[in-house]
């Protein structure tokens, strides 16, 4: 278990907890906080990094990892321990400042402190039917799952899409060690990203989060600490940052999140990461040239090649174009 960053624990008799609130003290853990990029030696080199860094200049990767340059874990953990959900005007309520302050979020505010793309009409989110049997033809191994159900990360992986797939869902969910799991919502997030699919992701996040007060299955640290952060910022700036004890230096990922409009920033891909797309299975260090078409043969199937390029309002449309086509071509230069 990582070391915590921030331990909280209040004291303030202003500060009503939820009935269902978590045990105290409450943690912040380090990969709660920034995205760690940190790429085995062995792959390194081989375009998984310039993959990270197209990514970290994705719209939906870089909102939900960046926070301010000061990140308040006191207030953060506050509003987490007094959260309920309002049934009357679905949102979530709970107070920061030592209880002086109620905040409340939606769908809606979340959305727009993320700077997520609207849609008319979103995507509906895939099935985790659909789910597993995409991580089946990434290359999921059931077999060394033991008798979990849950998706597994590393080591389920063959080694090409392992450490692929591990970038998407630490950019996702900072998953990083080789136990970890993706929950249902997190295997949503990822299939998504891979289809291309406009997906409402302002709701699915929020609507995650109501789950888990609902369900009474808090764990001890914050989960999303993030975008909670932003959503602060931008819309209880005053409130966040009164009260708000000792802060957290955290770098930023990328300055393009607080321009006007970062719509105008054509995003590129280097040709060492289409040879990485184009042929995901392959691991010089470990396999050969007769892998080239997948290590099993698999592909993804072609009613999933959805590419909903859109004006280019959609904050991947290269990726997933790429990473489900079947065709072995590596495709010309935007």
């Amino acid at each position: 278990m990582a070391a915590s960053l921030f331990t909280y624990s209040s004291t303030s008799r202003r500060v009503i907890p939820a009935p269902n609130s978590p045990p105290l003290p409450i943690h912040i853990k380090a990969t709660n906080v920034v995205f760690n990029p940190d790429i085995p030696k062995v792959h390194r080199g081989l375009g998984l990094d310039d993959f990270i860094n197209f990514l970290a200049s994705c719209r939906l990767r870089y909102a939900i990892s960046d926070v301010p340059s000061e990140f308040f874990p006191e207030q953060v953990c506050e509003f987490y321990y007094t959260a309920t959900v309002n049934e009357e005007n679905n949102a979530i309520t709970g107070t920061i400042g030592h209880g002086r302050h109620s905040v409340f979020i939606t769908a809606e505010l979340l959305s727009a402190a993320l700077r997520l793309p609207i849609f008319e009409p979103f995507s509906e989110p895939p099935t985790i039917e659909r789910c597993k049997r995409m991580f089946d033809q990434l290359g999921y191994d059931h077999s060394k799952a033991g008798t979990r159900s849950a998706l597994i990360l590393r080591q389920c992986m063959t080694p090409g899409w392992k450490f692929f797939t591990g970038a998407l869902c630490k950019c996702v969910g900072h998953k990083s060690r080789s136990g970890d799991q993706l929950s249902n919502y997190e295997q949503q997030v990822v299939c998504s990203l891979l289809l291309n699919k406009r997906l409402d992701y302002g709701a699915l996040f929020f609507y995650q989060l109501v789950q888990l007060l609902r369900a009474n299955v808090h764990a001890d640290h914050v989960p999303f600490p993030r975008w909670l952060a932003l959503v602060f910022d931008k819309f209880f700036a005053p409130e966040y940052f009164s009260h708000s004890g000792n802060p957290i230096q955290c770098p930023r990922m990328s300055v393009r999140m607080y321009q006007d409009d970062p719509l105008d920033t054509v995003i590129g891909i280097s040709d060492r990461m289409r040879e990485w797309i184009a042929n995901p299975y392959i691991v010089p260090s470990l396999t050969v040239d007769t892998n080239k078409g997948g290590a099993d043969g698999n592909h993804l199937d072609h009613a999933d090649q959805e590419v909903d390029h859109h004006d280019g309002q959609h904050f991947s449309p290269q990726l997933s174009h790429h990473v489900i086509s079947d065709t072995g071509k590596v495709p010309s230069a935007p």
